[in-house]
């Protein structure tokens, strides 16, 4: 067993220990104000990379933006583009060749028979409307409507198959001079027409 003696006044003891508390004191605010020194620090930097980060990402966006915009307007004239063809295709096969009608209708008309007026359709039906000397002209004209590029007129250019069809007499009557008026009627084959070559 050992016993200890205090050789120190009280007071000095005292001064000692606050001493001691002080040291420890300042020691646990250093380590504390180190460590919230260096998350501040931390912190600071983690920020300005944040900031940094983020004006490049918003750059990249305005620059993805721009090559978006540009894509569309470049998708928008693609199919602009596209529908005008498919539109131009449309128009193409659902034209009329009126020059092609025409000059195979007038090959076919006869001599003594004078063509007033003709008219097509949307349907390709087609409305002659003249005058002759007889009713026989009128179904003599009839007849070779039907046989042309057939046995009548066979065109060089194209394939050996009626151009017109379905022709139909729609009325005919003779005036007071002796004259024959006749409305005709008959059917244009456009998608023969459409293989003859343009003179």
């Amino acid at each position: 067993m050992s016993i200890q003696i205090n050789l120190l006044p009280e007071a000095r003891m005292a001064k000692l220990r606050n001493k001691s508390k002080k040291t420890r004191y300042i020691a646990v605010a250093s380590v504390v104000g180190g460590s919230v020194a260096a998350i501040s620090v931390v912190l600071i930097m983690l920020q300005v990379f944040l900031v940094g980060t983020f004006a490049q990402g918003e750059d990249k966006i305005k620059n993805l933006n721009a090559d978006i915009s540009k894509s569309v307007t470049t998708e928008q004239v693609s199919a602009t583009l596209q529908a005008n063809l498919a539109s131009f295709y449309t128009l193409n096969n659902s034209r009329t060749y009126a020059s092609r009608i025409f000059s195979n209708l007038f090959k076919a008309v006869p001599e003594n028979i004078t063509i007033t007026s003709v008219g097509i359709d949307s349907k390709d039906v087609i409305s002659i409307s003249g005058t002759t000397d007889s009713f026989a002209d009128v179904s003599k004209f009839a007849a070779i409507l039907e046989l042309y590029n057939l046995d009548y007129l066979p065109q060089p250019d194209l394939e050996r198959k009626a151009i017109f069809t379905d022709t139909l007499i729609v009325s005919v009557s003779k005036s007071t001079d002796g004259k024959v008026s006749f409305s005709i009627t008959c059917k244009v084959n456009q998608l023969l027409l459409k293989q003859q070559r343009s003179k």
